[in-house]
């Protein structure tokens, strides 16, 4: 096995770990009645919310999509081997936990809030690692910071009352699958 493989797999492992311990802490609330112990925003939302959440995700994609074409920057994007959609599903739970978990308290309101969601979808956007110099870097790096701003939006809104985590993973799972067909439909799968 080759080291994308591994990271891969391990991506995966790691993402199918934290998904297992949240859903373990969301069934055991429901069942005691009990507030968030380790894991946080381990609530249900109202349907609605998971909805707009994934759609809002896929209208960021497209509209990615969308920009790369007009520009001619969609021959300018990374190969990435079939494998690597293990880590995107596995991206998708850890960093939401991280992101929109961890250092986004249910709590927050106002101008904390604000700054959080500001600071947080910049490191978000960098942390990915795209060729700034490059057109399609940048392009990149723009619309992962609106993602991540609307996956916190996700989180912090009328529509998800309890906080809750659920609609952000969805949401992120959309998005990095999109992407992925995306990527495989022009070519750039191998």
């Amino acid at each position: 096995m080759d080291r994308t493989t591994v990271e891969a797999l391990l991506y995966f492992v790691l993402g199918a770990c934290v998904l297992a311990a949240w859903v373990g802490e969301y069934r055991q609330r429901r069942i005691k009645n009990s507030g968030e112990l380790f894991w946080p925003g381990t609530e249900s939302a109202p349907w609605a919310t998971y909805f707009v959440a994934a759609a809002g995700a896929l209208l960021i994609t497209i509209a990615e999509a969308s920009v790369e074409v007009r520009y001619e920057i969609t021959d300018q994007q990374s190969v990435l081997p079939a494998i690597s959609i293990l880590a995107l599903i596995g991206a998708s739970i850890i960093e939401e936990v991280v992101f929109r978990g961890f250092t986004a308290p249910s709590h927050l309101t106002g101008p904390k809030l604000l700054g959080v969601i500001f600071v947080g979808s910049l490191i978000f956007a960098l942390i990915h690692d795209f060729d700034l110099k490059s057109a399609s870097g940048r392009s990149s790096t723009i619309f992962a910071f609106l993602t991540s701003v609307w996956l916190y939006l996700a989180r912090f809104n009328p529509l998800n009352p309890s906080r809750s985590l659920l609609p952000c993973f969805i949401a992120h799972t959309v998005r990095n699958l999109a992407v992925f067909g995306i990527k495989w439909s022009e070519g750039f799968i191998s």
